[in-house]
């Protein structure tokens, strides 16, 4: 308790003149938003938040088609799992194939030579789960 007290006291101490809510949080904090009205609005991260979920123009939920809903609850819920309990997401490589092409006589009697023709089969997949669980 005394420690408590004593660190007050050097903390009011050293604001000077200044607040104590000064000492602690020296930078102002009038932010202004400088971004046209073109440009979106300026909301700190909470209220943001808030509107993407419950956004005004959408009173109930009553007239949203129910899968939609359950659809967006779903993201809002994977997104908020990966924040709580971040993991590395993986890239999974394509899946090329590796042809070999035989030398063969072209039209106009050209040689093309043995060569190797590489076919992409499968693009690159980000990978949020564990491997093992995947089917």
């Amino acid at each position: 308790m005394k420690t408590i007290i004593a660190s007050l006291v050097v903390l009011a101490l050293a604001s000077g003149c200044a607040g104590i809510k000064d000492a602690v949080n020296p930078y102002e904090e009038n932010f202004r938003c400088k971004a046209k009205d073109s440009d979106g609005r300026c909301l700190d991260t909470l209220a943001a938040y808030k509107e993407a979920r419950l956004p005004d123009n959408q009173q109930s939920e009553a007239g949203t088609d129910t899968a939609q809903v359950e659809a967006r609850n779903s993201r809002y819920k994977a997104v908020a799992d990966l924040l709580e309990a971040p993991e590395t997401p993986v890239l999974s490589p394509p899946r090329i194939l590796r042809v070999l092409l035989l030398p063969y006589k072209g039209e106009n009697n050209e040689l093309f030579m043995t060569r190797y023709a590489y076919l992409e089969i499968e693009p690159s997949q980000w990978v949020l789960t564990e491997i093992s669980e995947k089917p």
